[in-house]
């Protein structure tokens, strides 16, 4: 089967502070909404850990998804992940949420075979507004979003998994939003920061 990709395919990896090992390290994964938060999410967690991303364009059922989330978690044996934080689900609208939710839990299943030793948080995905308008929910996308979403709380669930909720702070909140539909400014970027990290806090205690 060919793997239906978007018009643009794009794939970050960090390290922060790779050549220390003072402090405890932290992963997040996730798309461009994850590398929005990432950096005010390393400033909240100053003296606490470090915090290292994957983010990616690639849906959930993409081959290489696991791959490059493999590159982070094996990358090197010295780097060991107290905690994972999982957010994936503004890509891939090609997927039915029967899909979507089968191939997390593939994901998951791989994730925690993997980093076994590693604290799990998955999240809830972002709203989805009207292009142009961000007062405005698109109703088919942000349609989805929310099933989606359903899924994810089935899935933390099933495998006892922290469950970190970005929808519900974000809906509605139209002062923290660029007009593109998805993404958000600095003042979204780290109210989102600010829920991640204490989600992560509550984790690494």
């Amino acid at each position: 089967m060919v793997t239906q990709l978007e018009r643009f395919e794009w794939c970050e990896h960090w390290w922060e502070q790779a050549d220390n090992q003072d402090l405890k390290r932290v992963l997040v994964i996730g798309d461009s909404i994850t590398k929005g938060y990432r950096p005010y999410v390393n400033e909240l967690l100053h003296n606490q850990a470090y915090v290292d991303m994957v983010a990616t364009s690639k849906a959930m059922d993409n081959p290489s998804l696991l791959k490059e989330i493999d590159y982070m978690i094996q990358h090197r044996e010295d780097f060991h992940y107290d905690v994972i934080h999982m957010n994936n689900g503004l890509h891939g609208w090609h997927l039915s949420t029967s899909q979507y939710e089968e191939n997390y839990n593939k994901l998951i299943r791989h994730v925690l075979e993997t980093a076994q030793s590693s604290k799990i948080i998955i999240v809830n995905s972002t709203p989805m507004t009207v292009v142009g308008n961000p007062t405005g929910i698109d109703p088919q996308l942000n349609g989805k979003v929310e099933d989606r979403n359903k899924a994810v709380k089935r899935i933390a669930e099933q495998y006892n998994l922290s469950l970190n909720d970005l929808y519900t702070p974000m809906y509605g909140r139209s002062e923290y939003r660029v007009a593109d539909g998805y993404h958000y400014n600095e003042e979204g970027r780290r109210a989102q920061a600010e829920i991640v990290a204490k989600a992560i806090k509550d984790c690494l205690s």
